[in-house]
């Protein structure tokens, strides 16, 4: 599978841009502020109707614009083609194949993707927004089950948020929101659980080819017991309901569990060097590939997006990346400048400057 054209319209500092592609694997290359994130940020949004940069819609829009529009064609062999378009502002919009569509769930998940970038260390010892963020777009690109809990769960989240912020005490709708996050919520544990084991033992595979120093590595899932199984878990609300309104929130649930990551049982959160922060984010990516492999049964429909996230690796560690992405369909580089060891000579290269693309290599 690739991507064979990208079109961008009021996106980011991007005007109106249409590209082509005919190569699996792409170069932006340009210096930095110019729109190379920029691009692989578009297909990635295009792929999971959401950004890795941000949750706010404003800020992918382009100054002065009331919305973006963004829209891809991608091939399988023997030539079959899909279309993805969205357009979003005050509301969004899905077209899948020229035919709108209404629900998330039956739009993203057409092309798998895996983001290395250079902000991957945060999802380890950054704050656990970032962790819950990686595992819930992890997950919901494998597990449409998942995906719809969490969409669920967001929302009867905020709804009973509202009505505890304003000291509701309706038990009748209070307890109708807490069957709904008891459910999904529930559902989100046992899957975070299994996943989590899942991407432990290939990175624990991972680091033993890549980085032997970090053999004793492991994640651990911090969540509340009594929210695994739907029962407990609504025996759970209920005894903390009270305390809920007091405060004004929900209390505990899956919008507030977090994962560690460790090495010699440490958290390198707290612990871990730079350098070791580094190179757990980069298995743990590389683990994220090959569950999509595993899952799916290859990397056909996967695409690898790679954010100038090999500048600062050792050689060695560098060849085995490469090697680890190869197998996937198609890769897309944002890059500062294109050095020989990457081996990137068929690549199709674009040069970005302003929010404007060149061919002029």
């Amino acid at each position: 599978m690739i991507i064979e054209q990208l079109n961008l319209k009021d996106f980011r500092n991007f005007k109106e841009v249409s590209l082509d592609f005919d190569s699996a694997a792409v170069i932006f290359e340009g210096a930095n502020g110019q729109g190379k994130t920029s691009l692989l940020e578009s297909i990635f949004y295009l792929a999971n109707l959401r950004s890795f940069r941000t949750s706010r819609i404003q800020e992918l829009k382009r100054i002065g614009a009331m919305s973006f529009q963004l829209s891809l064609i991608f091939t399988r062999p023997p030539g079959w083609k899909s279309f993805l378009e969205v357009e979003a502002g005050n509301v969004r919009s899905l077209q899948l194949d020229h035919t709108p569509v209404s629900k998330a769930s039956d739009f993203t998940g057409k092309i798998k993707t895996v983001a290395f970038l250079p902000d991957d260390p945060l999802i380890i010892n950054g704050p656990s927004i970032l962790r819950r963020r990686f595992f819930d777009m992890f997950i919901s690109m494998l597990d449409r089950e998942y995906f719809t809990a969490l969409q669920n769960y967001s929302s009867v989240l905020r709804s009973r948020n509202f009505l505890l912020k304003n000291k509701n005490r309706d038990r009748d709708i209070l307890y109708s929101y807490s069957s709904v996050l008891a459910d999904s919520g529930s559902l989100i544990v046992r899957k975070r659980k299994a996943y989590c084991s899942m991407l432990s033992d290939l990175m624990h595979e991972m680091i033993g080819e890549i980085c032997p120093s970090l053999a004793e590595f492991g994640i651990r899932m911090r969540y509340l017991k009594d929210t695994e199984e739907k029962e407990s878990y609504l025996k759970k609300t209920d005894a903390e309901q009270s305390k809920d309104i007091f405060r004004g929130f929900t209390s505990f649930g899956p919008h507030l569990d977090d994962f560690e990551f460790t090495h010699a049982t440490k958290n390198l959160r707290s612990f871990g060097s730079r350098g070791q922060c580094r190179m757990a984010s980069l298995v743990l990516k590389l683990a994220e590939l090959e569950a999509v492999r595993r899952t799916q049964g290859a990397l056909k429909d996967t695409v690898v997006l790679v954010d100038d996230a090999t500048g600062d690796l050792d050689t060695r560690t560098k060849e085995a990346f490469l090697a680890k992405i190869a197998s996937a369909g198609q890769t897309f580089f944002a890059l500062t400048e294109v050095s020989e060891d990457l081996n990137l000579k068929k690549a199709r290269r674009f040069r970005i400057v302003s929010g404007s693309v060149r061919n002029d290599f």
